[in-house]
């Protein structure tokens, strides 16, 4: 049972409580986690606390829920606080959705002068590139552009691909962001973009581009996506508690 007289709120009993049966375990990735009136009756709280703990796992990518089912284990636990914010894959799980992912161009490449500057590379020494069309519940959402130091990443699996790159990033190959700098901006989609998107050309577009750096300060990852900007909005949830 739960202690009241410890300073320590019960949401957050509670939700250290079913952070262990996760981390420990006890509830296997993909699994269905008991329903609020199970949990209300195990720990003796209301249903409010109940909800505060689950949704504070949700937002930290150990949980995600799909309407009309229920909420979900995770098929892979954060190590950091990233997660949650540049990684499509945990974000539209954490919303309730499917992702998706369909990879419409993967090679080697020259970098462009901007690349470059970007990478702060040699436009000599060759580069990855890769583009993907991201969905969620098979919505189109998102045109996803990469461009990757080959001398940071290493081989390059392209079945990785097919998913999420920050697990294959952070979890397989243990490179962990030490900076990311975001900029958003209002954009509308050219002739490409508007077919790939399936929208018209012009159509409002929401323009985010991203730079991660290693944890020595240097970048080797920018990438550029291109959102439908009449189904998709950015959140950020800054948990001070």
């Amino acid at each position: 049972m739960l202690d009241n007289d410890i300073g320590i709120p019960l949401y957050m009993q509670v939700y250290d409580k079913l952070k262990i049966k996760i981390t420990g375990g006890m509830w296997l990735e993909g699994s269905l986690i008991p329903a609020e009136t199970s949990l209300m009756k195990q720990y003796g709280v209301g249903r409010e606390t109940v909800r505060r703990a689950v949704l504070r796992l949700v937002n930290e990518g150990y949980l995600f829920r799909q309407q009309g089912k229920g909420t979900f284990v995770c098929r892979k636990r954060p190590e950091d606080g990233l997660e949650q914010l540049v990684s499509f894959t945990s974000e539209m799980l954490s919303r309730g959705y499917k992702p998706g992912t369909q990879l419409l161009a993967s090679n080697r490449q020259k970098p462009s002068i901007e690349t470059a500057s970007r990478l702060n590379c040699d436009p000599a020494e060759d580069i990855y590139y890769f583009k993907r069309l991201r969905t969620a519940n098979e919505l189109l959402v998102a045109v996803e552009e990469s461009w990757l130091c080959i001398d940071i990443l290493g081989p390059l699996d392209q079945e990785k691909l097919e998913g999420s790159f920050y697990d294959y990033l952070v979890y397989e190959k243990d490179i962990k962001p030490g900076r990311i700098v975001q900029e958003i901006s209002s954009d509308v989609a050219d002739s490409e973009t508007a077919a790939l998107l399936e929208v018209d050309i012009g159509h409002p577009i929401l323009k985010l581009s991203r730079l991660m750096y290693t944890l020595e300060g240097k970048p080797f990852f920018w990438m550029v996506f291109r959102y439908r900007g009449d189904i998709y909005s950015i959140k950020t949830k800054l948990d001070l508690s």
